[in-house]
């Protein structure tokens, strides 16, 4: 029968997938609009095999917070180009994610988001589905969410560098919505979100570092050369010092604010001086931070 072109444009603002391959699918399905969506998912599927082992490390990190300012998310989701990465069709899709996570606290976990439903089907089938389509291999990587306490004043603010490859949550908690709302804790939210892009903490407190991660630190710190032959005592002595370097690397509160072109401020005497300002006061929730394609390459050759 005759392919129309009005038969291969319905086809493909359905599927999104090109003319030759629209024709093609209205042949095999003897002109069936349905018939040929599903020969297209089908034939979708089988690139989707074919190319899932190939390294994807370029993509996007998608950022939303809520109007509220009480949720923010954060997904990652890799491609093989940045040309792809850079389509509507990519975009698209990391937008949606986003969002399925902001919406539900589970999604922020990889399998269990790639099984919930986007527009009406699950997200793993969608994502195979773009990969018949563009031709690329495409992985949903990682997620990430942050809230406030329940009942708590405060704000959540997100940031995004370099159009997309490291996105910033961060959470500042106040006593009360007036503060919450002011210019001072506005400005400390979006600078300390900057911080964390651009430092890399690990932790907002020295509190917050695990007992293991310390050990660990310490066996380095001991294994120094100009420490072997010390007595134990001067040996403890000398690393307790060295680890407030550490702290200072890894620890949000405790590392230089990067605003301070004297480098004089700690990140922890801006948020006194915020305190100061509003009256009442302020402390970091938390924060996450997903920089694109850390690890993807390591992982693959491994």
């Amino acid at each position: 029968m005759t392919i129309s072109a009005t038969m291969v444009r319905d086809l493909r603002d359905k599927t999104g997938a090109g003319i030759m391959e629209c024709k093609a699918a209205l042949a095999e399905a003897s002109g069936d609009l349905d018939k040929a969506v599903e020969v297209l998912r089908k034939r979708g599927l089988k690139v989707a095999e074919k190319k899932a082992g190939r390294v994807a490390a370029d993509g996007l990190v998608a950022a939303w917070t809520s109007p509220a300012g009480d949720v923010g998310a954060l997904v990652e989701v890799n491609c093989e180009t940045d040309f792809v990465a850079r389509t509507d069709k990519f975009i698209g899709l990391t937008q949606s994610l986003v969002a399925l996570v902001a919406a539900d606290p589970a999604a922020a976990d990889v399998a269990t988001l790639v099984a919930r439903k986007l527009n009406g089907r699950p997200v793993a089938d969608v994502v195979k589905e773009l990969i018949g389509s563009i031709g690329e291999n495409i992985v949903v990587r990682r997620a990430a969410r942050l809230t406030l306490p329940a009942g708590a004043n405060g704000v959540v603010v997100h940031y995004l560098h370099a159009g997309g490859k490291i996105g910033v949550l961060l959470g500042l908690r106040c006593a009360s919505d007036k503060a919450a709302k002011s210019e001072a804790v506005g400005k400390l939210a979006k600078d300390l979100a900057l911080q964390v892009c651009s430092a890399e903490p690990g932790y907002v407190t020295r509190d917050e570092v695990p007992a293991a991660v310390l050990d660990q630190e310490r066996d380095i710190l001991r294994a120094q050369p100009d420490l072997q032959g010390k007595p134990a005592a001067i040996q403890d002595k000398i690393i307790q010092g060295r680890l407030e370097k550490f702290y200072m690397e890894r620890c949000l509160v405790d590392q230089h604010f990067i605003r301070d072109p004297e480098g004089k401020q700690k990140v922890k005497d801006i948020v006194a001086a915020t305190q100061k300002a509003v009256g009442e006061p302020v402390s970091i929730v938390g924060f996450a931070r997903l920089r694109l394609g850390d690890g993807v390459e390591k992982r693959a050759a491994a």
